[in-house]
């Protein structure tokens, strides 16, 4: 375990304000967070999935939080009343004491004290509070490995394709860095004949992938590489319609390289280099990876509006309405009866 990722929600039973927010950090460092607030009556339009991936949860949370601060009056100034008691409490309390209890708790997996725990921090901002926690363990591998779909999406252009299909490039095995989200450091600042840790995306095609297995398992015990250190052998800034990349040509041994394409604003993992082996078949967990963040992210889109019928809201103003005309009617219909039979 690297990193622990704590996501939570909060709820006053004194004021139904719904504090919700993260913590992402390591052991004895100070952890980086976040929160916004909302009136009890907006909880459920901007509720946070606490159970989504690191990415998803934390794009979900940005746009949740930008749209909660425009759209609800009282958001801006509940979550800046918010911060202002959680700096009181992390200057109290000492936030890398904090942290250091935050990673042991989720790497002992103990939820009921962690929440526990949140609540106790929590209780000056309301004695009375129900809080919901999930905690994540994860590694820098797991985190590189969530950040490569939405990084190829933005990147899957046909610029992109052809680069990747040059001669020298087209039957490497891809390759993609281990990010750091803490500690990370950009493309920009890692230098030619530097070492990084890379995730290995697949063995590349050919003779190239049976000499690249091979490789891995003479060196490894294993083919089932999760990510091991590369030099960094050439650095070409490419410039698309879309945006900036570079593309990395990376040497692991003699005659054996793979090729990473990079988006200028990831954070690197850069110093400490390391070698971590999988238990399982490794291009079968990044197959089942990569397919449950597509399922995912299916599952969020909304359900199709082709043959839908715009349905209005109901009002109390619309019932007065219609029982002012549902009077006016039946005064004619009395005014005619005496009319016609008196």
């Amino acid at each position: 375990m690297d990193l622990y990722f704590v996501k939570f929600r909060a709820t006053s039973k004194l004021t139904s304000e719904v504090v919700q927010g993260y913590f992402l950090g390591k052991l004895n460092q100070v952890p980086e967070y976040d929160f916004f607030v909302v009136p009890g009556r907006y909880a459920r339009k901007y509720s946070v999935d606490l159970t989504g991936g690191f990415e998803d949860f934390l794009e979900d949370f940005r746009i949740k939080k930008e749209k909660a601060l425009v759209d609800v009056a009282e958001s801006s100034t509940l979550t800046d009343e918010f911060f202002d008691f959680w700096l009181i409490q992390s200057r109290r309390q000492n936030l890398r004491l904090i942290g250091s209890e935050l990673f042991r708790l989720t790497e002992n997996g103990d939820h009921e004290a962690l929440r526990v725990f949140i609540s106790d921090i929590l209780r000056e901002w309301s004695e009375k509070s129900e809080v919901e926690i999930v905690a994540t363990p994860l590694n820098f591998e797991e985190v590189s490995l969530e950040a490569v779909k939405q990084h190829f999406e933005k990147l899957s252009t046909e610029a992109v394709f052809s680069v990747l299909q040059r001669e020298d490039l087209k039957n490497l095995p891809e390759i993609f860095p281990v990010l750091d989200p803490l500690n990370g450091v950009t493309i920009k600042e890692i230098d030619v004949e530097d070492v990084v840790d890379f995730v290995i995306l697949n063995y590349g095609n050919g003779e190239i992938s049976e000499k690249f297995k091979n490789f891995l398992r003479e060196r490894f015990g294993t083919e089932n590489v999760a990510s091991l250190p590369g030099k960094l052998i050439s650095k070409e800034l490419i410039k698309t319609k879309s945006g900036n990349f570079y593309l990395l040509k990376v040497e692991f041994d003699e005659g054996i390289y793979g090729k990473a394409i990079v988006s200028p604003n990831l954070k690197i993992k850069y110093g400490e280099n390391r070698v971590k082996t999988s238990d399982e078949e490794w291009m079968e967990k990044i197959g089942e990876i990569l397919e449950g963040k597509k399922a995912s992210k299916e599952k969020k889109k909304p359900p199709s509006r082709k043959y839908a019928q715009p349905v209005q809201a109901v009002t109390s103003s619309d019932f007065f309405l219609a029982f002012v005309l549902a009077l006016l009617v039946m005064g004619i219909l009395l005014i005619l009866s005496y009319l016609l039979f008196s």
